[in-house]
């Protein structure tokens, strides 16, 4: 009788441990970037090189700092309060910044500020979501990429319109829609002043939107680039092409390496500037010397993204890390830390199958075996709902669900070969 007691304690305790995981799971924030510190994307140099400036997370907080250079004099100049501000961007003159607001719907709003961060101002509105933006020449008009919010919120192949090219003043006047096309992507915007264009990536195709004609065209060399080029950007004169793509010894594994290039527009020849074994984004040209900025993504693909801030010289290849001299940063909540750390998948599936084992032993002889069909009848009705609901609602989901079903039926087997033993044992008592 106190053997049951202890037991019926103990499935109880287990029970309530178990149904505290998957609540907390459920209803925490489970942001992988919650307690990170460390870089985040996008870079940005200063018109005389003097300055450059970066994303920095801190515990969740991501906010725009600037620094000179060699990574000395770290100032912050945007304070994000429940939002993440990254890609920023220098005006021509070196007065004014440009970044991106990200909220939890991961809607990103256009804000510019004095470059010290003073005065920031929302330049769209809330009905929209920015990708990216760019200043122009003259650093009096800003051009941006927008799609309807309300259609970026809703998952891959519900959406009914894409992305267009939009202007507006640094004032937030004179707002104006340049292109009505609905383009699946926009990103990597490169404003020419010498030809009065954008130029921008649309998924596979290279785009440029001319400005005075007010129409978009294939750019001249998108035939001469590979098939999938990512993180593109122009050379201040305008006579080479800054880009990353995947590289030809990673093409037959099963993780591709992005490695940066550079193309010579005046020859037509490309020549590879990295060698990494990783991820390399967000590369910005030196406006006077023969360098290009970039982040080195080391631990790819995973999340949080661990970023290394580098340089590499075009004609030695020479690569140069810049170690950024940062000012204190706010420390993590060890305790809140350490519990939602420790909260995860692992510990769910652990006392999940630590209660029927349980239960397993609280069951009688001729039961034994009980608790494992159940687990078994869950996992297989877990697996066939994975897929319906893959082709009923989102691919996606039926991948999360069937993942589910696959850890179900792992506990599971565990579980038969315990109540196997189980049987055995108690065969053996008798």
């Amino acid at each position: 009788m106190k053997r049951k007691k202890i037991l019926l304690g103990a499935i109880a305790f287990v029970t309530l441990l178990l149904i505290s995981s998957i609540s907390y799971m459920l209803l925490a924030d489970r942001d992988a970037y919650k307690y990170y510190t460390g870089l985040g994307s996008g870079l940005a140099i200063s018109e005389n090189d003097q300055r450059i400036a970066f994303s920095y997370i801190n515990n969740g907080n991501s906010a725009i700092y600037t620094a000179r250079q060699d990574g000395t004099d770290v100032k912050r100049v945007s304070n994000p309060h429940e939002v993440y501000h990254s890609n920023p961007k220098f005006s021509p003159d070196g007065n004014k910044i440009l970044y991106l607001s990200k909220n939890n719907n991961r809607i990103q709003s256009l804000y510019i500020a004095n470059v010290d961060g003073a005065n920031p101002e929302k330049l769209s509105d809330k009905s929209q979501h920015i990708s990216e933006a760019v200043f122009s020449d003259n650093g009096e008009t800003i051009f941006f990429a927008s799609m309807p919010a309300e259609e970026f919120k809703k998952t891959e192949g519900e959406t009914q319109e894409g992305y267009d090219l939009f202007s507006v003043k640094i004032d937030g006047s004179q707002m104006e829609q340049l292109t009505d096309r609905d383009f699946y992507t926009m990103d990597s915007l490169v404003f020419s002043a010498e030809k009065k264009e954008i130029l921008f990536k649309d998924f596979d195709d290279l785009n440029v939107f001319d400005l005075e004609d007010q129409r978009v065209y294939t750019a001249d060399f998108s035939s001469e680039m590979p098939a999938d080029i990512f993180h593109l950007t122009l050379s201040p004169k305008l006579n080479s092409l800054a880009f990353t793509t995947i590289t030809d010894e990673s093409k037959d594994t099963s993780l591709f390496e992005y490695d940066l290039f550079l193309k010579d527009l005046q020859n037509g020849e490309t020549q590879r500037l990295t060698d990494l074994n990783s991820s390399v984004v967000s590369p910005v040209f030196f406006n006077d010397k023969n360098e290009i900025l970039f982040l080195e993504y080391l631990n790819w693909p995973q999340e949080p993204e661990e970023y290394k801030l580098r340089t590499v010289d075009i004609g030695t290849k020479k690569l140069k890390e810049i170690r950024l001299e940062m000012p204190d940063l706010e420390s993590s909540n060890f305790v809140i830390k350490a519990i939602d750390y420790s909260v995860n998948s692992w510990t769910v599936g652990l006392l999940y199958t630590v209660l029927l084992m349980l239960i397993t032993v609280y069951v009688k002889h001729e039961k034994v075996f009980l608790p494992s069909l159940i687990s078994l009848a869950i996992g297989l009705l877990t697996l066939a709902a994975s897929f319906v609901v893959a082709v009923t609602v989102d691919p996606w989901a039926g991948i999360g669900v069937g993942m589910l079903a696959a850890g179900l039926l792992v506990c599971t087997i565990v579980l038969f070969i315990f109540a196997f033993v189980m049987k055995l044992l108690r065969k053996g008592a008798k």
